[in-house]
C-alpha cells in the first residue's frame, strides 16, 4: 500500500499543502513547532479516521477555518482509490473511497493498516501498564477487526459499570444490573484475553531473532503475557473463569469505586538475558526491546494480511544511536514511512535515490532533493 499523493487543505498550520510522495522514505525535518507532525497526523486521520494525538476535529481547524480536508491517491494491490476526508465545524467528518461514503472505521481501517511509533513508545517498558496495554492492543488490531470491535465495545461496558461503582442507586437492583455487566464483559474479554495470549506466543517467536539482530548477538528476549486468565484455554474457559472471578470482585469493587478485575489490569513483563527489564535494563536494552517489537508489529501485518502497512515515525531518530537508527532503516525499507525530526544530521543515513527529503519551516514545505511541492 502506497499514498502516491497527499492534498490538506485548512488544517493545523497549513491552508494548503499539496505532497507528491515517495513510496519508501518521505523525511520532514525542522524546528520544534514547525508543523512537522502536524502532516504525519494527516495521514493518520485519512488512513484510520483519527489522530494519534489526543483531542477533537475541530482542535484541527486552521486559524478562522469552518472547514478542513485530507485528499489522498492511494494504491493498493496495484489498484488506485481516491481517499477524500471532509471535516465541517461541529458535524461530523465524512469519509469516502472513490466517492462511495465510508460507514464505519472498521471498514476504513479493513483497507489501511497504520503503524506509528513515537518518542512515547520508548516509555513503553519503564511506565505504567496503560502504555504496554496500549501497544498491544494496537499491534493485535492491526492483524484482527473484531479484537478492535470487542475492545472497544468492552471499554465501553467498562464505563457504564464503574460510572454506577461511583454514583450508588439505592432506587436500583445493583446487584442484579452488575451481573448483567459482568456476564456481557466476560464475554468480549475472554476473547481479548485469547487475542492477547496468542499474539504474545506469535511476537516471542518472531521477536528472537529480530532482536538478536539489533542487539549484536548479545540479547535473548522474551515477553510474558501477565494476566490471572492467561493460564486459561479456550474461549469459554476463559469466559467461565472471568465470570467468577468478576463476581468474587464486586464487593472489592464497591468499596473501592471501579472495576478491579479483567483484562484492563493485565500487564506485559519483558526479559532480556532473564532479568526483568523494566528494573534492571539500560535505557538502550529497554529501546532495543521496543524497536523490536515495532519492527515484529509491521512484519507480521505483511505475513498476516499480505498488504505493507504505512508507517508514521514522530521523532523517533533522536531517541536511537547510530547502530539502532541504521537498523530501523534496514527492517523499513520498502515500507512506505513518514518519518519526523529535527536534526539535520540524521539525513545522511537515508538513501537519496529512495527518499524525499523535505523542510519544514514558515507553515509550508519545501522538496530539497528535486521537483517542486505547494506550500503555503
Amino acid at each position: 500500500m502506497k499514498i502516491k499523493e497527499i492534498q490538506i487543505k485548512n488544517f493545523r498550520n497549513y491552508s494548503h499543502l499539496n505532497l507528491k510522495l515517495n513510496e519508501n522514505f518521505n523525511v520532514f525535518f525542522g524546528r520544534n513547532g514547525s508543523g512537522k507532525t502536524n502532516i504525519l497526523e494527516a495521514v493518520s486521520m485519512l488512513i484510520s479516521g483519527k489522530s494519534f494525538r489526543n483531542g477533537k476535529d475541530k482542535d484541527v481547524l486552521n486559524f478562522n477555518a469552518i472547514t478542513y480536508e485530507i485528499d489522498a491517491l492511494i494504491e493498493r494491490q496495484g489498484l488506485e482509490k481516491d481517499y477524500n476526508l471532509v471535516y465541517q465545524k461541529d458535524k461530523k467528518k465524512k469519509i469516502q473511497v472513490n466517492l462511495s461514503n465510508v460507514t464505519t472505521l472498521r471498514e476504513l481501517r479493513r483497507e489501511s493498516p497504520l503503524v506509528v511509533f513515537m518518542p512515547e513508545d520508548m516509555k513503553i517498558v519503564k511506565e505504567g501498564p496503560s502504555l504496554r496495554r496500549k501497544y498491544l492492543d494496537e499491534a493485535i488490531s492491526n492483524l484482527d477487526l473484531i479484537y478492535r470491535y470487542n475492545l472497544s465495545k468492552y471499554n465501553k461496558i467498562l464505563r457504564e459499570k464503574n460510572e454506577l461503582l461511583k454514583v450508588r442507586n439505592k432506587n436500583l437492583n445493583e446487584r442484579l444490573l452488575f451481573e448483567a455487566y459482568n456476564i456481557q464483559l466476560a464475554s468480549l474479554g475472554s476473547y481479548i484475553v485469547m487475542g492477547r495470549k496468542k499474539y504474545i506466543d506469535t511476537l516471542n517467536e518472531e521477536i528472537k531473532d529480530i532482536h538478536l539482530n539489533i542487539s549484536d548477538g548479545d540479547e535473548i528476549i522474551y515477553i510474558d503475557y501477565s494476566s490471572p486468565l492467561a493460564q486459561y484455554d479456550g474461549l469459554k474457559e476463559i469466559e467461565n473463569q472471568m465470570l467468577e472471578g468478576l463476581r468474587k470482585a464486586l464487593d472489592r469493587d464497591l468499596y473501592v469505586k471501579y472495576s478491579t478485575y479483567g483484562p484492563h489490569r493485565d500487564d506485559l513483563e519483558i526479559f532480556v538475558n532473564d532479568k526483568d527489564l523494566k528494573v534492571f535494563g539500560s535505557q538502550g536494552q529497554q529501546r532495543s526491546a521496543i524497536l523490536s517489537m515495532k519492527i515484529v508489529e509491521i512484519h507480521l501485518i505483511k505475513k498476516r494480511r499480505n498488504i505493507n502497512p504505512i508507517l508514521l515515525l514522530d521523532d523517533v531518530f533522536s531517541e536511537l544511536d547510530s547502530n539502532r537508527r541504521k537498523k530501523l532503516i534496514e527492517n523499513i525499507s520498502g515500507i512506505q514511512s513518514f518519518i519526523t525530526m529535527a536534526e539535520k544530521m540524521y539525513l545522511e543515513e537515508f538513501n537519496i535515490a529512495n527518499s524525499n527529503i523535505y523542510l519544514v519551516e514558515n507553515n509550508g514545505v519545501k522538496k530539497l532533493n528535486g521537483g517542486n511541492n505547494d506550500r503555503k
